[in-house]
């Protein structure tokens, strides 16, 4: 199955890119140019932590193999639950793992869920929403969350990890989903301050380690010694750039030929076309999701925030990564995602119509009351 998906987004780039030639009359030339165009914010995103993760573990391994000795959980749990797999979580992973199978577990799994929302999803999202929105943020936030930890049991039943290893390996993950979900009922201003910090922190991060590789590059100076040689950056961020090529054209003409289909998705679910619109676009990245969510109604903002949480970039720039550090896991991979996004939209769609219901039920006993006492 990995090597199919592969080979199908292979074949989407060549007809992208024969379309590109021929002035895009199949107007998938364009989505060809728009994934060549991702180059440079990937290099802007990946190269600062990819050079850094040989220093980044120095610093997390002695506190990851006290948690291993005390928890006999594999360390590779941590950073996976931090760091993005695109974002330094795979090298972190698969350099502090003491079992090769649940590193990578770990390193593709965890890192493309949990730790995306954590180091990527939360943070630039609080930046892009309005404050009126923060509530279904919130509440779509925490579904997601929840049912991340369901996604990454049935991603590692497909490796074929043992059930036993597997679950209490992701004890750690269902508590923590489970201490973020509280926290964002009970206090939610403050967890999301946290994560904007924790995002800044990222983004300085990802920005000395670009600078790093600059003073190196011009100057010839190496300032930190375990850097990330260069080459090897370019190496990934061009695997991905053309991945990314031949997922756009293939994610148009999945679109096209589906329309009909999502209508009528959107018609049951009782959303607006821009929520549909968003979720659609949620498979390459979720920052559509985020930018749009004012123009949505009540129901599309709790989920489409939760499936962007689950199930985002399945067939973007992080499915390019994975399919370029480790093919073999782009089954799991998909297992994981699908599996979460198909709970969040359930979870999400069941507590909207519960809140509702509720909401209408006092409704109608306050007029009632009102009327009572008129009376």
């Amino acid at each position: 199955m990995d090597k199919v998906v592969i080979y199908i987004i292979g074949i989407f780039f060549l007809i992208g890119g024969i379309d590109y030639l021929l002035g895009s009359p199949m107007k998938l030339g364009n989505k060809f140019e728009e994934g060549m165009k991702t180059m440079g914010a990937l290099a802007l995103g990946i190269i600062g932590l990819y050079s850094l993760s040989p220093a980044l573990l120095s610093l997390l391994e002695p506190a990851a193999k006290v948690f291993s000795k005390v928890t006999h959980i594999d360390p590779s749990i941590l950073p996976a639950s931090i760091f993005a797999v695109d974002m330094g979580g795979y090298q972190l992973c698969t350099n502090i793992t003491l079992n090769n199978k649940i590193g990578i577990f770990s390193a593709v799994v965890i890192a493309s869920t949990l730790g995306t929302t954590i180091s990527f999803t939360i943070p630039v999202a609080c930046s892009l929403i309005q404050k009126e929105d923060q509530d279904f943020f919130a509440k779509g936030i925490m579904i997601g969350i929840s049912t991340i930890p369901f996604g990454c049991l049935a991603g590692g039943i497909w490796m074929g990890i043992n059930f036993l290893q597997l679950v209490w390996t992701l004890f750690p993950i269902f508590i923590l989903s489970i201490v973020l979900s509280i926290g964002l009922i009970k206090m939610p201003n403050r967890v999301i301050n946290g994560f904007r910090y924790f995002g800044k922190f990222i983004m300085i991060l990802s920005t000395l380690g670009i600078m790093l590789q600059g003073i190196h590059i011009i100057f010839g100076i190496k300032l930190v010694p375990t850097l990330v040689p260069f080459e090897d950056n370019m190496k990934l961020v061009g695997k991905i750039t053309f991945i990314l090529a031949g997922a756009y054209p293939m994610l148009e003409v999945l679109i096209r030929f589906l329309k009909n289909f999502f209508n009528r998705i959107a018609r049951i679910l009782g959303v607006d076309s821009i929520s549909i619109v968003a979720l659609v676009g949620n498979l390459a990245s979720n920052l559509l999701v985020f930018g749009n969510l004012s123009r949505m109604n009540s129901k599309g903002k709790v989920i489409c925030t939760s499936m962007g949480v689950s199930c985002a970039f399945v067939l973007g720039g992080q499915m390019a990564y994975v399919a370029s550090v480790e093919p073999k896991m782009i089954g799991a991979y998909f297992v994981t995602k699908i599996v979460s996004g198909i709970l969040s939209l359930f979870l999400a769609s069941r507590l909207f119509e519960y809140e509702y219901k509720k909401s209408t039920q006092l409704s109608e006993v306050s007029v009632m009351g009102g009327a009572s006492y008129g009376d």
